[in-house]
């Protein structure tokens, strides 16, 4: 297996297309706008957020105000989830902040009285419970309080079809860009699948999320292949004859699964290509290898875990 840094690009203009005499190329691709672009607009966008387990090695250069928005609408989101922050509290995947992650409720309220309080929740500081119009901590002094969340059923799939651009355009480059059906990445992207309306006909995208229960074995298999690294972050690109595939985890947890229609016969399939790719983003160094090892070394493992019983 492979396990270097040396197979992750380690600057931002890793993946820039080099002219004659190795001069970097004036523009780049940008999967999220779909079109070349000029260096100068372009910005490091982390594959994977360092809030969710990301690498600042784990970068392709992308649309400056793409970057922006989708880290703020998507990968932001994901991030203060709830299940999602909870996971990022227990293992400790701190941001650009640096802030040790807790779930922050700040329209929570006193269970006797009603009254608003500001409610943090997390392994290091525990429970604490502040007054906002007495302006003082009020956590030990036997109040109870009424919380609730949310969780936003659309963020997963925006955020499997963000990774799915920019990691198949990583790995796979201008195969990627000419033979696979990336507008219906984008599309659910950039809008939230619930209020697409018609648009949604247009998408031929097979999804799978982390609140669905798996259907078939094949579900099962890749869902251990994503949690089965422990608390780290993963992807996997599938491509298959008819479609490309990409699914991914965040911290140890499965999030989902997004297929589109793709032409594979060119793409490579030999060596760390073999039956497509997977990364695991973990630090300080990150494996990359083929499919195709990662399903020989599984089956291993469950041989072995069978010889282990008899």
């Amino acid at each position: 297996m492979a396990n270097s840094q040396d197979s992750l690009p380690k600057d931002p203009k890793a993946n820039f297309d080099a002219g004659a005499n190795d001069v970097p190329a004036s523009t780049i691709y940008c999967p999220y706008a779909d079109r070349d672009i000029p260096i100068s607009e372009s910005s490091p966008e982390h594959i994977i957020p360092l809030a969710l387990g990301g690498m600042n090695g784990f970068t392709i250069p992308v649309s400056k105000d793409f970057n922006s928005n989708v880290g703020s609408e998507i990968d932001g989101a994901l991030a203060n989830d709830f299940l999602v922050m909870s996971k990022r509290d227990k293992h400790g995947a701190k941001g650009h902040s640096k802030k040790h992650p807790e779930n922050v409720f700040p329209n929570a309220s006193n269970a006797e009285t009603g009254k608003t309080l500001h409610v943090t929740l997390g392994q290091v500081r525990g429970l604490r419970l502040w007054d906002p119009k007495q302006k003082r901590d009020v956590t030990g002094q036997g109040q109870k309080a009424n919380i609730g969340f949310k969780v936003d059923l659309d963020v997963t799939h925006r955020f499997v079809a963000k990774v799915a651009l920019s990691a198949g355009y990583l790995v796979y480059g201008d195969h990627f860009r000419k033979h696979v059906k990336h507008e219906d990445f984008r599309k659910i992207m950039n809008q939230r699948p619930t209020e697409m309306g018609d648009l949604l006909k247009t998408i031929e995208a097979q999804y799978d999320d982390r609140f669905l229960e798996p259907q078939t074995d094949n579900q099962k298999i890749l869902r251990a292949m994503i949690t089965g690294f422990g608390p780290h972050s993963v992807i996997a690109l599938i491509p298959n004859s008819r479609s490309l595939s990409v699914v991914v985890g965040v911290l140890g947890d499965y999030i989902g699964m997004l297929s589109v229609p793709a032409d594979t016969k060119t793409f490579p399939n030999t060596g760390e290509y073999r039956q497509g790719q997977f990364f695991v983003l973990k630090k300080p160094i990150a494996i990359r290898d083929s499919i195709c090892n990662l399903r020989e070394q599984m089956l291993k493992r469950a041989e072995d875990i069978l010889a282990k019983r008899t």
